[in-house]
């Protein structure tokens, strides 16, 4: 990941890194998605090497055995997987081992170790968290630079995005989006939801019955007690679905947080963006009880955590 403990990069990022948004070149409106296609197999991405920059949509396969998600990261100039990979996700992956052991102490001090350039990378959302065999497709605007697509889920304690053989790469895959941006118009939104580190989640309108836009305005973005700041995720709850253990795995300094298998079946979100942003999921829904969930610690008590029905049609 790459964010500072917000996993193989979640948390520190949140620390270092400065929200930044800002007004966005308009675009000639056009029937033609700029679409990025991701394929998750195990813990690899499948994944082209470039796109051009404007809105960009990334649908998201999950063809693995196990929830993923495809964070988007914006690096600094001249930085790339290579030194993502040598000088952070060795990083993260030595300080989660001490909060497992329960030195935090000892964690913090080894996450001390990450790089300066560190707190410069920008968080640009992508697509949430998928279970295994789901499809999710989140909306975002690049400006042209490198970027990385991570995935920081855990499997056995190790973060996809680390890989315990030094020869090969974790679930960590280099995008560069190129000039001149694309004609691909922004999405039209079904719904609203507005995150809010004072008021949690809020959602304009009522979900329906099959396939809809919902845009993600981040009125602000700011470290929560895990150090990494807040994002959104649908999950379908099922009649044994445990609240309480569905909100213990969305905080990653947990042992359990993010390990995989998940507590309940996810079908995409949007991950963190800096404050003033607009991304935008495309979900379908049927009939049954979800919830909009953030990856913050005690999502409950802190409003990020609305559970909602969908009537049949």
């Amino acid at each position: 990941m790459t964010r500072v403990p917000r996993l193989p990069l979640a948390v520190v990022a949140v620390l270092l890194a400065p929200g930044c948004g800002g007004e966005r070149p308009a675009a000639t409106p056009t029937s033609a998605p700029n679409v990025v296609e991701i394929t998750a197999v195990e813990r690899t991405f499948q994944a082209p090497d470039s796109v051009p920059a404007g809105w960009t949509t990334f649908r998201f396969r999950n063809a693995s055995t196990m929830t993923h998600f495809a964070v988007v990261e914006r690096m600094p100039d001249g930085i790339g997987i290579a030194e993502q990979q040598e000088q952070v996700a060795p990083v993260f992956q030595a300080g989660m081992d001490l909060l497992a052991e329960g030195k935090p102490e000892d964690a913090m001090a080894a996450f001390g170790g990450l790089p300066a350039w560190f707190g410069d990378i920008t968080f640009l959302g992508g697509a949430g968290l998928t279970a295994p065999g789901h499809v999710s497709q989140a909306t975002v605007y690049l400006e042209p630079g490198t970027y990385l697509l991570e995935c920081y889920v855990k499997t056995d304690g190790v973060f996809h995005s680390f890989n315990p053989d030094s020869t090969a790469y974790g679930m960590v895959h280099q995008l560069t989006a190129t000039a001149p941006a694309s004609s691909a118009p922004e999405p039209s939104a079904d719904l609203d939801i507005t995150l809010s580190s004072t008021r949690g989640i809020e959602v304009s309108g009522d979900p329906v019955v099959g396939p809809q836009t919902v845009a993600v305005h981040f009125e602000d973005q700011t470290p929560h007690e895990n150090f990494v700041g807040h994002d959104v995720h649908l999950v379908r709850l099922a009649d044994d679905t445990d609240l309480q253990e569905l909100v213990a795995w969305m905080d990653w300094t947990q042992p359990g947080g993010l390990q995989t298998p998940a507590p309940a079946q996810f079908l995409g979100g949007l991950n963190e963006m800096p404050a003033g942003s607009t991304g935008y999921m495309t979900v379908t829904l049927e009939p049954g009880r979800y919830a909009w969930i953030a990856e913050v610690p005690h999502a409950d008590a802190n409003g990020m955590l609305k559970e909602f029905s969908v009537a049949g049609g």
